[in-house]
């Protein structure tokens, strides 16, 4: 480590071994006390782990400093000491679990305080509590099995008896870190997950306090007058109820008390008017919580334990027209909130339903799946879809009403096979409803005509169009559906192949930024990167393709025309075109089927290097008659047209020493674009030195008559004589 390696000793050992001694404090001072506990310093940890010592420390953890205190005190003293007890050091945690010592209970006695527990103070004991715990999962527990069973044995009035602990922690089951701490001790802490992903709980290998004991303790905090008790009691339960993989027994045996107990929810979820955790029309929040996660595990096990589900499933079906209400009654206002309003001020603020409506709708569609008979008549005739769609389509913006609406509805339409004539009776009644009496196809196509005409479209619209279609799914699979679909006006025209049904899934099926990308899965990487590898192969391969076609072209009889020009228009336009986003593989695709590279329909003006497309050269082709070796593919351009003057053939030793002279040629002068100079003047008759000057040529003709000037484009206009003087003078003239 950087400090170990330039300091000889650290300030806690020469603080150590002070003659003068040390006090805890000084200890707490310093910046390196907790690193120097995790590296295993010897000396440090034997004090540390001194009972008195450690009971010094949790005292600052526990109790609460005065006003007079120093900034230290009040500050640092508790979250260092609360640092170092939570230290992973075998030794620190044997000392505190040990039984003589008796520092959990010391530990543990913050909850005899009244509540509301400090904050900060709470949270540094359930830090430490937590640390424990994961340190050694097996100590931990069996230190509280013995001490448990020794109280209940002794039979005295230890704080660490169960029942005496566990009503503690009921009562300060408001405060968020008791949650956290009841959550991971007896529940299980969530597990890590990828963003996106669901997360997990880790069951721990026995429950801190028994899920028998600890299961009724939090049912009855469901009621407690403190919301935010209520609110965690809540939370734990349904965490709970997730992680077992089956319901707590109290909810299940003995028969007569799982009864009461799910009677007395459901009056629970029905508090009354003026309770502290009510919502619209006195509904107790945190009570429907736990009621519709115990009827989803209850679906979700299957007939295991059908009795629960069956009691409250006729609990809600007897109270269906309360719960019905309670969706259109405003809510109340919290507690928190209407204490700073006068009364009247507080009757006339709004009141957010969106969180009540979407729990009951969320019971009303777990009853919608049990398919209970009393229930799901009751709700067709107290026209409960009429308000269902108007939730759904009057205009607002809460995405998770519209979701959840979409998410009922999409229940009804399921396909669905009924287990009796009673079942069959019940569905058609409640699809009669659901079509007819409350119209569901017409408003729904009402509503998407309406939006496909705004500028900017409602929130609910995507869920309207997604609906219209499981209505046409479900129209194939069950006649009563289609039967009710056809008496409709204008619904063959919405669905139909140019109707606005096609027209928006045609819209939704295109890609929205161009291809696919070519990785597995967007979570291999967080960039924005386009891997065009496959892209550049085929462009390769066309390269490839094109330059064999010219090598056949240019086998032929006019082996001085423009060769690679025609090559090189090609790919630079498919260059050119190429979009880096939209990748063009479309086009790529179609002239690889073609088959040809021909070149552009008219001149490109554009200038590229050579070297961009990193071309290869071409087979040598001969020079005249004489059939040289020497080509001017090698420079990537053009061979330029032989200019018609007589040359003798030592003019043209600079190429090969076999090299003849060409043959008069009619042909255009060479394009000099290609190598990214500006060209010379063409010659009438005789081609000037310049036009050898780009390829070193040693021997030009003596009787050129271009002018200096002509080699100002290659950047020496003194050329000829340069040459001259560097091949030991001038050739003789022909």
């Amino acid at each position: 480590m950087f400090w170990s390696l330039h300091a000889g000793t650290s300030t806690i050992d020469t603080l150590l071994s002070s003659e003068e001694g040390f006090t805890l404090e000084q200890l707490l001072d310093e910046d390196d006390l907790l690193q120097e506990c995790k590296s295993q310093n010897t000396k440090l940890l034997d004090y540390l782990t001194e009972s008195a010592t450690a009971a010094r420390l949790i005292d600052y953890v526990i109790e609460m400093p005065a006003e007079d205190d120093s900034e230290a005190r009040r500050f640092k003293y508790p979250y260092v000491a609360s640092e170092v007890l939570s230290c992973d050091v075998n030794s620190i945690h044997e000392v505190l679990l040990a039984d003589s010592s008796r520092l959990v209970e010391k530990l543990l006695s913050i909850l005899q305080q009244s509540p509301p527990l400090p904050p900060v103070l709470i949270g540094y004991a359930a830090k430490v509590l937590i640390a424990l715990y994961k340190c050694s999962p097996e100590s931990f527990a069996a230190s509280f099995s013995a001490l448990w069973e020794g109280a209940a044995a002794a039979d005295s009035g230890s704080q660490l008896a169960l029942p005496r602990l566990t009503e503690r922690l009921m009562a300060h089951l408001g405060s968020d870190a008791v949650l956290q701490m009841l959550t991971v001790l007896c529940v299980g802490e969530p597990v890590m997950a990828e963003p996106g992903m669901a997360q997990q709980l880790q069951p721990p290998a026995a429950a801190w306090i028994p899920h028998e004991v600890l299961v009724p303790a939090l049912f009855e905090q469901l009621a407690a007058p403190n919301p935010e008790a209520a609110q965690n009691a809540s939370a734990l339960l349904t965490t709970l109820l997730e992680a077992s993989p089956a319901l707590p027994a109290c909810f299940c045996e003995p028969e007569l008390e799982a009864r009461e107990r799910c009677e007395t929810l459901l009056k629970m979820c029905l508090g009354a008017a003026g309770h502290p955790n009510g919502g619209g029309g006195g509904l107790n929040l945190p009570a429907l919580d736990v009621l519709v996660r115990l009827l989803v595990r209850c679906r979700e096990i299957g007939a295991s334990s059908p009795s629960c589900a069956d009691h409250l499933l006729r609990g809600v079906a007897e109270s269906v027209d309360a719960f019905f209400v309670a969706i259109a009654t405003p809510a109340q206002l919290p507690e928190r909130i209407s204490r700073f309003l006068p009364e009247k001020g507080a009757r006339a603020m709004p009141r957010p339903q969106a969180v009540t409506r979407c729990k009951l709708l969320a019971l009303f569609e777990e009853a919608l799946r049990r398919e209970e008979p009393e229930t799901l008549i009751a709700l067709c005739q107290l026209g409960f879809f009429h308000v269902v769609l108007d939730l759904l389509l009057l205009p607002h913006h809460c995405n998770a009403l519209h979701m959840r609406t979409a998410a009922l509805i999409d229940v009804v339409l399921s396909d669905r096979s009924a287990e009796s004539a009673e079942s069959a009776a019940t569905r058609e009644q409640v699809l009669h409803s659901l079509l007819v009496e409350a119209q569901l196809p017409q408003r729904l196509m009402e509503c998407a005509t309406a939006s496909s005409e705004m500028a900017v479209r409602p929130s609910g619209h995507a869920y309207v169009m997604v609906l219209l279609r499981a209505l046409l799914e479900a129209a194939a699979r069950e006649q009563s559906i289609s039967s009710a679909l056809e008496a409709v006006e204008g619904w063959d025209e919405f669905v139909g192949p140019s109707g606005l049904l096609a027209s928006w899934e045609n819209v939704q099926s295109k890609p929205l930024g161009g291809k696919m990308p070519q990785r597995a899965s967007d979570e291999d990487s967080d960039g924005d990167e386009y891997d065009g590898s496959r892209e550049l192969e085929r462009a390769l391969q066309l390269q490839a393709q094109l330059r064999a076609q010219q090598e056949n072209s240019s086998s032929g009889e006019d082996s001085g025309s423009d060769g690679e020009g025609p090559y090189l228009e090609h790919f630079a336009q498919l260059l050119s075109q190429r979009n880096f986003v939209n990748d063009m593989g479309a086009e790529l695709d179609e002239v690889l089927q073609d088959g040809s590279g021909g070149g552009a329909s008219a001149q490109w003006d554009a200038s590229f290097d050579d070297d961009e497309f990193d071309t290869e050269p071409l087979p040598a082709q001969p020079l005249g008659a004489g059939g040289g070796t020497a080509s001017f593919a090698d420079f990537g351009a053009s061979a330029p047209a032989a200019p018609a003057a007589d040359f003798a053939a030592s003019d043209f030793a600079a190429f090969d020493d076999a090299a003849e002279a060409p043959a008069k040629s009619d042909a255009s002068p060479p394009d000099f674009a290609a190598f990214g100079d500006a060209p010379a003047e063409a010659p009438a008759a005789e081609a000037p030195a310049s036009d050898f000057a780009a390829f070193d040529v040693a021997d030009v003709s003596a009787k050129s008559d271009a002018p200096a000037s002509d080699f100002a484009a290659f950047g020496d206009e003194d050329a000829p004589a340069a040459f001259a003087a560097d091949f030991g003078g001038a050739p003789e003239p022909t």
